[in-house]
């Protein structure tokens, strides 16, 4: 809806610390997930909707997808393989499971997370 709900309304709810909350939802903001007002009368506001809000799309809003092990970074140089020219079998299998994850992510909504009640 069009109402704002105060920052430390959603601290003192959700029992968060404030600055903690403030950095969570500028980041939200800049997404254009929730639209973000100071001063009296502000707040925030839910602007997209949460079927449309993947938990993998949160985790990359902050900054936070990071993959299951350091070599499946980009760029990363594997001394290993550097040394023995081989396709490394851990990493091999760690893509694999990282890719199940991300699909897995990908398919809770934030609104399943938030609202539905059948697990």
């Amino acid at each position: 809806g069009n109402t704002k709900t105060p920052i430390k309304e959603i601290c003192d709810k959700e029992l968060l610390p404030q600055q903690f909350v403030y950095k969570i939802a500028k980041k939200l903001a800049k997404a254009g997930i929730i639209e973000l007002s100071r001063g009296v009368g502000g707040g925030c506001r839910l602007i997209c909707d949460l079927h449309d809000i993947s938990l993998l799309t949160l985790i990359a809003i902050m900054d936070a997808d990071r993959p299951i092990s350091a070599c499946m970074q980009t760029n990363y140089h594997c001394p290993w393989r550097e040394k023995y020219r081989q396709v490394c079998l851990v990493h091999t299998h760690l893509s694999h499971l990282q890719k199940e994850i991300n699909e897995k992510l990908h398919s809770y909504s934030l609104y399943t997370i938030l609202f539905d009640t059948h697990i």
